[in-house]
């Protein structure tokens, strides 16, 4: 008996516009969930001096008393933030995944209180053998800060070596809809410096992720 192996045109087009919807809304496609980021020696030299800068411009915003958020009594013996080494496998170019009509999210501060954020989008990155993905955030008054995206997030240090209430990025989307998600650039918010005078805002539970994200700014009193 010979089985004919030929799919019909038109269950074949079915087919094809599944797949096609699945892809489209990010369904587990390799290519939507790239890995670091691969550089060049001369690309990877003018990043760590990029990082290395803004390391240096945001310690002396620190030593300054008129632009630091630290407690007067730690701004005199200030010598600058702690800080992971510059690590390359923490940096990812990912396409933004932007929600068509974000939801109104309510997001909890230190001390309990409630604040409401836009869920944007989502960007997902390969780390460590697996596909992680977090949720980016906006303000709910767009019409003043409309392209203003905000990743909070939780990882295994959180606690450890980095801020319990987890860390931050600020991300922006170019021309062709990719976010330079760099870890590097991670920091805390400015509770871990001023617990009095700050009550920031904590990632969701949803963005936690259960590796160990070795980049970025690490606990200002680390010490202890």
């Amino acid at each position: 008996m010979t089985v004919d192996l030929r799919i019909p045109t038109a269950f074949a087009l079915v087919c094809f516009l599944f797949v096609a919807v699945l892809a489209g809304c990010g369904g587990g496609s390799d290519q939507d969930a790239p890995g670091a980021v691969a550089m060049t020696a001369e690309e990877q030299e003018a990043w760590e001096i990029r990082l290395v800068e803004m390391r240096i411009d945001k310690n002396e915003e620190f030593m300054d008393p008129e632009t630091s958020p630290l407690m007067s009594e730690d701004i005199p013996g200030f010598r600058g933030l702690n800080y992971y080494w510059p690590e390359a496998s923490l940096r990812f170019s990912v396409p933004f995944v932007a929600e068509v009509k974000p939801d109104t999210i309510d997001l909890v501060k230190r001390k309990g209180d409630v604040v409401k954020y836009l869920q944007k989008g989502t960007v997902s990155f390969r780390y460590q053998d697996a596909i992680h993905t977090l949720a980016v955030f906006g303000p709910v008054d767009t019409a003043a800060h409309d392209d203003y995206l905000w990743l909070p997030f939780y990882d295994a240090t959180s606690g450890t070596e980095t801020y319990p209430g987890g860390r931050y990025l600020d991300l922006e989307v170019d021309e062709a809809g990719m976010v330079d998600l760099d870890f590097n650039f991670a920091y805390n918010p400015l509770c871990d410096y001023n617990h009095e005078k700050y009550n920031c805002t904590l990632p969701s539970e949803g963005n936690r992720l259960d590796v160990a994200i070795t980049a970025g700014e690490k606990l200002f009193r680390l010490e202890e």
